[in-house]
């Protein structure tokens, strides 16, 4: 006896092939992360989905992908964004990223050095967690910042805006969205050797270069910082992620 045939209508809907995005859940918290460190990026996005499992994260490895996302509709409820980066630092992109968004940016880092936690509140980051935090810390910066707060642990609450940094005026200089300066290789290492407290003949000698060569580059370095002052410049280049 012949069976009747079966319908096979449906049964290959899985296999359709859609270009369409994949949407996070209803009630799932979009997070983006920022950082050119690539395997870090990958690392950090699999342990933000391992300790909130209600959390979807879309990493970027540059901060000008993830305003061309913005700008493009994408909608995040956090930005985590990486203090030191190569094309764009985290102060410039927070100062880019406010003039056209409105989105809490938690600010993460590696740093060895005090971290310009003033210019991070001036440019209205919302917190700072240091890399080297534990998930504890991490799912509490998180929180605050998602519930309206501020997570500043090392910054003293009481402090007012006029308190002085110990990283230049970054943020009244770069408040207006202008990408951060880039130096060149010698300009990078002339700072580094005023970092260092050398002084212009010290600087000639170890460059062999003149004296009269190491005052042009340090007059290019102050204009491309915007300061008039060899320790205002190291500064300023600390807290733009050059040196």
């Amino acid at each position: 006896m012949d069976r009747p045939a079966v319908r096979d209508e449906g049964l290959h809907l899985n296999t359709v092939a859609t270009d369409r995005p994949e949407q996070p859940k209803a009630g799932t918290m979009s997070i983006a992360l920022v950082d050119d460190h690539r395997l870090f990026l990958m690392g950090f996005s699999l342990l933000l989905e391992r300790i909130e499992h209600d959390c979807s994260v879309e990493p970027f490895d540059t901060p000008v992908d993830l305003l061309k996302a913005l700008d493009n509709g994408s909608r995040f409820d956090l930005v985590i964004c990486d203090l030191m980066m190569s094309s764009m630092n985290g102060l410039a992109f927070i100062a880019a990223l406010r003039g056209r968004h409105d989105v809490p940016v938690l600010m993460i880092s590696g740093i060895n050095t005090s971290p310009p936690l003033a210019e991070m509140r001036q440019l209205n980051a919302q917190g700072f967690v240091h890399k080297s935090a534990d998930d504890a810390e991490l799912i509490e910066a998180i929180e605050t910042v998602l519930q309206g707060g501020t997570y500043f642990p090392h910054y003293a609450p009481d402090a007012g805006d006029g308190t002085e940094s110990n990283f230049g005026d970054v943020a009244d200089i770069y408040g207006d969205g202008s990408e951060v300066p880039v130096p060149t290789t010698r300009q990078i290492e002339i700072l580094k050797l005023i970092s260092n407290g050398a002084s212009n003949k010290e600087i000639a000698r170890s460059l062999s270069i003149s004296e009269n060569t190491v005052k042009t580059h340090i007059k290019q370095i102050f204009e491309l910082l915007k300061v008039n002052k060899r320790t205002a410049s190291v500064r300023a280049a600390q807290a733009l992620g050059i040196l």
